[in-house]
This record gives C-alpha cells, sequence and structure tokens, in this order.
C-alpha cells in the first residue's frame, strides 16, 4: 500500500505474500511512490527479483584480492602482479571501487609520472588494474564501469634494442675467463649460441641437455623449446655439472653485472642481461638468418615481437635502393645553364 506519512510517501508491500520480503520505501511525492510500487509488483509478478540492489562497498584492494583468488594465483606471474597491484592500490588510498572515475585514474597516472615512474612500467600499471575489472567483470563478479578502460596508454617511442658487437662479445668474454664464479661464462655463451632469457638459462637442468641439443621448460609463454648446440659448448655443459638436478649451482647475475662493467661495455637501463637474447637474435638477421625461424627459436607467440630485429638484415627495405628516383649527382661539379658562356663560366 502507499500512505501519507510526516516526511513524504510510504511504500509498504510485500510482493511474495506474508512469507516474503517486505519493501518498504519513502518517496517525497506520491507518483515516485506509485511507479516504485507499481515497479516492484510486476517484477515479482514475473519472478525477477524486485529488492533494490545494495550498494557495493568493496574497496579496491578487495578487489584485488578477489581478482588474485579467482584468477590471478593460475598465472605465471600471478604473486607478483598480485603484490604489485596491492601496493597500487595502497598508493590510491584504496578507495572505494564504486568511486573511481576515469578522471582519477588519471590523475592517479599523473601522480605516478611526477614521481619518477617510467611511462612504460605506468602503462603496465594501468593495464593490470584495468585487468582487475574486466576479470570480474567476466566472472559475474563486478557490475558497474571499468574506470581503467576509458583511459588510453601513453604513446612511447620504440625502445632501443641494444646489441653487444663481436669486439664487445671478445671483451666480455675475456672478462668472464677470469671471474671466479665458475657458472657465468657457461650461462652468457648459452644465451648467445640460443638466444635465451638469462632465468631460462641460470635455472636449466641437465636433463635438459642431451644429443646436441638444449630444451627449455617453464618459459615466460609456458611452451618448450628445443634447439641445437654447437658441439664444443654441448660437451662443455655435459662435463660442467651434475647429470641430474640444477646445472648452474650459483646465481651468477651479480657477476655478470661486473663483467660488463669491468668490459667497459654500456648498456641502456634495463637491459643488462638481456642484451645477450639482444646480441643473439641481432646477429641471427645480420648473418642472413629468417624472422620465421628466429620466431621459433626465441619462443615469441606472436611474430610481431620478433619482427623488431627485422631491419638488421642484409636485403631488409633494399628495394628502396632499388627502386627510389634516380637523382644526378655533380659532386660540386657546376653544370653550365644551356646558352651559358664559356667566359661566364669561369
Amino acid at each position: 500500500m502507499i500512505r501519507k506519512v510526516k516526511t513524504g510517501w510510504q511504500v509498504d508491500l510485500q510482493p511474495g505474500g506474508r512469507d516474503g520480503r517486505r519493501v518498504r520505501r519513502i518517496f517525497k511525492t506520491q507518483g515516485e511512490a506509485k511507479r516504485f510500487h507499481d515497479y516492484v509488483a510486476g517484477k515479482a509478478a514475473i519472478g525477477e527479483p524486485y529488492a533494490p540492489k545494495k550498494r557495493d562497498r568493496r574497496r579496491l584492494l578487495d578487489l584485488v584480492q578477489l581478482w588474485y583468488d579467482c584468477h590471478g594465483v593460475t598465472l605465471k606471474d600471478g604473486k607478483r602482479r598480485h603484490s604489485q597491484m596491492m601496493a597500487l592500490a595502497e598508493i590510491m588510498g584504496n578507495p572505494v571501487a564504486t568511486t573511481i572515475t576515469p578522471m582519477d585514474a588519471i590523475r592517479f597516472r599523473k601522480q605516478r609520472l611526477a614521481d619518477g615512474i617510467h611511462p612504460n612500467t605506468v602503462n603496465h600499471d594501468q593495464a593490470h588494474l584495468r585487468a582487475v575489472f574486466n576479470r570480474l567483470s567476466r566472472l559475474g563478479e563486478w557490475e558497474g564501469a571499468n574506470p581503467f578502460a576509458q583511459v588510453q596508454p601513453l604513446r612511447l617511442d620504440e625502445p632501443e634494442l641494444t646489441y653487444l658487437t663481436e669486439d664487445e662479445i671478445a671483451r666480455l668474454v675475456q672478462v668472464l675467463e677470469d671471474s671466479p664464479n665458475r657458472d657465468v661464462l657457461l650461462i652468457t655463451r648459452l644465451c648467445l649460441a640460443t638466444g635465451a632469457r638469462w632465468s631460462e638459462a641460470q635455472t636449466l637442468r641437465a636433463e635438459m641437455v642431451r644429443d646436441n641439443r638444449v630444451t627449455y621448460t617453464g618459459t615466460k609463454n609456458r611452451r618448450n623449446r628445443t634447439i641445437p648446440l654447437p658441439d664444443d659448448l654441448y660437451r662443455t655443459l655435459v662435463d660442467h655439472g651434475p647429470r641430474i638436478g640444477r646445472l648452474f649451482r650459483t646465481h651468477a647475475y651479480e657477476a655478470f653485472s661486473k663483467a660488463i662493467i669491468d668490459a667497459e661495455i654500456q648498456l641502456p637501463r634495463g637491459q643488462r642481461t638481456h642484451v645477450l637474447r639482444h646480441t643473439f637474435a641481432s646477429h641471427f638477421m645480420m648473418n642472413g638468418g629468417d624472422v620465421l625461424t628466429l620466431q621459433k627459436i626465441l619462443g615469441h607467440q606472436t611474430i610481431t615481437m620478433t619482427m623488431r630485429y627485422a631491419h638488421l638484415s642484409p636485403d631488409h627495405l633494399a628495394d628502396a635502393i632499388k627502386f627510389a628516383p634516380k637523382v644526378p649527382t655533380t659532386f660540386g661539379t657546376k653544370k653550365s645553364r644551356p646558352g651559358q658562356a664559356a667566359s661566364d663560366r669561369d
């Protein structure tokens, strides 16, 4: 029923009968009260939920934890991403999730950039937070809008992919040969010979070196890949460690970092050990390798990543020379205009 009360018009009904849930709400006008009454009665008549939805008071940390429990725990880097996003939620002040707007996301990005965070890292942070809302929405655990979906990533210049020259490789190997760490030289040679990531080579098991081949397991994209080895490197690896278990028992990253400095090699930020993978790929293309084979060796899921090295191929865009317009060159010699006298030219 609808009745007049001191503060307005009250709707009081039990759509499900005596045992059903009682619905009470007060409206300013009789018209609003009647519309609500008819809405609830109509929903109940066709068997649909009629109770007004409760306000979602979950905070960003709650959603991040729910994302991890439902999905993140299955990811290879799930723990790392969970830790990073929990920290991001704290930096944002752990707001109620329904109150976050696209402008909040933009202001947060601006704050991160002002704090000196690299733009590429900021893009990754935004993408991970966006993924939290997207995943929970697909699971039916989030019904609101995704505040991070409207924020376009920052446009960045293509990163410089530095590789070592043959002279730099020689200098590096010479320094590594004098290192007290017995593993670091072999890990470096393995990365240069197969294009492996440092972590793949560092954690290699002895059982994975067989028949002049190495098989990398537990890779970034979860796909195993097998690559032939040069005879001398294969024999050295077989003789180096145990027959079963981790081939390299020490953590060689610090020794490699020191060797890079001692060899006087300058590298861009973030490419300390990854330069070995870039070096393999770059020399592979410069020596005439094809990009499809390189994709399989590196284990890239899409050709897009591998195409970053295509420009190093000897014949890459060679048609630019072949088909470009022919422009006469004078090499500093002045040609006389038609009708110009010889005395004028002198």
